[in-house]
């Protein structure tokens, strides 16, 4: 079985690939270009070299944009663009012939990316959603919540920097994480306060689809 977690953003979109016959992750990142400081850049050219790590950059979607002459429609072509370049990002990174558990996580309601911005989101979600089903067929298509996620990595009112941390000490004791190299590079990684994008989305990623693939008793 192919379980593919999608933490979902319209700026770094964060997905990761684990099948349970090959008993590996593999961590996908479509990032907007230029996404943080020079040393955050730096640190995504050193995860794109990891063998674990697909880090793909995205169009200039504003460039694009100008092409059209309606904002709405501009929008929708994003998001139909997007769709399709994760798709075939996951297809390079599973098991052909089997079959597919597709999990995204839920909206955090409180979160302030405003009510524009959420909007933005589901429908960019829903419309990979939409092609995931009929491009992947999958068995399942869940949404799991937050909360749910961060009691699984240890408690349910973590933040980003504590769920961080809780992925640098493997807390849920993965023995198949603890042989990737990205979780070799980032649990010695000191970061600060911030987390350097694409790692929240990684580890949200990666929290959700060990949760669906070896769920709690």
């Amino acid at each position: 079985m192919n379980y593919v977690s999608v933490d979902f953003s319209l700026n770094s979109p964060g997905i990761c690939v684990y099948n349970d016959k090959s008993k590996r992750y593999h961590f996908i990142s479509y990032i907007k270009p230029k996404t943080g400081t020079k040393a955050e850049q730096k640190l995504q050219e050193e995860l794109g070299l990891l063998q674990d790590v697909t880090l793909v950059d995205q169009p200039d979607f504003n460039r694009e944009a100008e092409e059209y002459s309606s904002v709405e429609l501009a929008k929708v072509k994003r998001y139909d663009r997007m769709a399709d370049d994760i798709i075939n990002l996951i297809l390079q990174e599973v098991f052909v012939g089997d079959g597919f558990i597709i999990g995204f996580e839920g909206t955090s309601y409180g979160s302030k990316m405003g009510t524009n911005n959420m909007i933005d989101m589901a429908a960019g979600a829903a419309i990979l959603k939409l092609k995931m089903l009929k491009t992947l067929k999958p068995e399942n298509l869940v949404t799991v919540a937050p909360t749910t996620i961060k009691k699984y990595a240890g408690k349910g009112n973590m933040n980003k920097l504590q769920l961080f941390e809780a992925f640098q000490k493997n807390s849920t004791e993965d023995l198949i994480l603890a042989k990737s190299p990205l979780w070799n590079i980032v649990s010695g990684l000191e970061i600060g306060k911030k987390i350097p994008k694409p790692l929240d989305d990684l580890i949200d990623a990666y929290f959700l689809v060990a949760y669906m693939s070896n769920p709690p008793a």
